[in-house]
C-alpha cells in the first residue's frame, strides 16, 4: 500500500477547516454568566457567512438543558454587508436551579447550495446563585403598609384619567350628533370613502417602527400609540367598540367572533395585557419583548383582515343562495 508523507494529512486538515470558517463562523454569548435564581438573561447565537449561504436556527420547545428555560425567543435578524451577511437570534432564558450549568451547544443546519452540513457551538457555562439568608435571625413579620403623603406626580396620572373621561364623553356627544346628522341626510355619509382598516393599520405601524420609541426609552408612548393602533383597527375592522372598551371586555368580545384561530386570540391576550402593565403598572420589558409584540401587531393584522374578508364573502354567498 502506498504511504502517503504526514505532512500532507496536515497540510489537508488545516485547509479543509480555513475553509469552512470562511462559508460560515458561529459565535454563541450571554449577556451575563452570574445571575440569581429567576434572574433572565439574553442567550445570543450569531452566525456571519457567504451571502448564497442558508442557515437554519434551532427553536427550542421550552428548555435548553434540564436546568435551563427558554423564555421567549425573537425573529431572525439579518444584516448584510458586502458580499457577507450576519445572522442573528436571541433567546431569553432563565434557571431555578442554584449552580454552574452548561448552556448546550446548538446546531446550526447550512446549505452553501452544493453540500448541506451541520456546525456546533461553542457550549457556554452560567453560574445561578441563591440569595444569602441569616439564618441566625428570628422571622420577623411582615412590616406594615407605609402612610405617605399623595404627591404631585402620584396625582398626575388620575389627573389625566379625569381629563381623558372628559374627552370620551366630549368624543361620545360628538358621535351622537354625528349619527344624527347621519340619518338625517344619509347621502352625504354614503360618499365618504374610508380606506380598508388594514391598510391604515399597516401604515401606522410602520410609522410607529420608523420612530422607534422603545429605543429611544420611550416605552409607555410606544405601547400607548401600538394599543391605539391595534384596539382602531379592531374597532373598525368587526365593529368593537374598542377605543372605549376594557382589555377583558375586548377579548371577551374578539373571542366569540374568532373561532378558527386560537393563537390570534391568545396573541392579542398577551399584547394588550403587556401594554396595560407598562401604562399602568410601570412595567419595563425587555427589548426582545418590545419588538415582539411590534411583530405582533403586524401579524395580527396581516392574518385577522383576510379572515374578515372570507366571512363576510360567505354570509353574501348565503344570502345570494337563499334569494335563488
Amino acid at each position: 500500500m502506498r504511504r502517503y508523507h504526514p505532512a500532507i494529512y496536515i497540510f489537508l486538515f488545516c485547509f479543509s477547516a480555513a475553509m469552512q470558517g470562511q462559508i460560515l463562523n458561529l459565535r454563541a454569548e450571554l449577556s451575563e454568566d452570574t445571575i440569581l435564581i429567576g434572574d433572565q438573561v439574553s442567550f445570543n447565537l450569531v452566525a456571519e457567512m457567504e451571502q448564497s449561504v442558508q442557515v437554519e436556527f434551532p427553536i427550542p420547545a421550552d428548555t435548553l438543558s434540564k436546568a435551563i428555560e427558554v423564555l421567549l425567543f425573537s425573529p431572525v435578524d439579518t444584516v448584510i454587508r458586502q458580499d457577507r451577511k450576519t445572522i442573528s437570534r436571541s433567546y431569553l432564558i432563565t434557571s431555578f436551579e442554584k449552580g454552574t450549568h452548561v448552556v448546550p451547544a446548538q446546531k446550526i443546519v447550512y446549505n452553501t447550495g452544493v453540500f448541506s452540513d451541520t456546525a456546533l457551538t461553542m457550549p457556554l457555562l452560567i453560574h445561578v446563585l441563591a440569595p444569602e439568608v441569616d439564618t441566625t435571625q428570628a422571622i420577623k413579620p411582615i412590616k406594615p403598609p407605609i402612610n405617605t403623603p399623595v404627591t404631585f406626580a402620584e396625582a398626575v396620572p388620575w389627573i389625566l384619567i379625569s381629563f381623558g373621561g372628559l374627552m370620551g364623553l366630549a368624543l361620545i356627544i360628538a358621535l351622537v350628533r354625528m349619527f344624527a346628522r347621519r340619518k338625517k341626510d344619509p347621502e352625504v355619509f354614503a360618499a365618504m370613502k374610508l380606506e380598508p382598516p388594514h391598510i391604515v393599520a399597516f401604515r401606522e405601524l410602520d410609522r410607529l417602527k420608523e420612530e422607534k420609541l422603545w429605543e429611544k426609552g420611550k416605552v409607555k408612548e410606544f405601547y400607548t400609540r401600538l394599543t391605539e393602533i391595534v384596539r382602531t383597527y379592531i374597532e373598525r375592522q368587526y365593529g368593537i367598540p374598542a377605543m372605549e372598551s376594557t382589555t377583558e371586555e375586548i377579548l371577551k368580545t374578539f373571542d366569540n367572533l374568532n373561532t378558527e384561530d386560537e393563537v390570534l386570540n391568545e396573541m392579542l391576550r398577551e399584547l394588550l395585557s403587556l401594554a396595560d402593565l407598562v401604562k399602568f403598572a410601570k412595567e419595563d420589558p425587555l427589548p426582545v419583548e418590545n419588538q415582539t409584540n411590534l411583530n405582533n401587531g403586524y401579524l395580527f393584522v396581516q392574518k385577522t383582515y383576510p379572515l374578515f374578508y372570507r366571512e363576510e364573502w360567505k354570509l353574501k354567498e348565503e344570502v345570494t343562495d337563499e334569494a335563488h
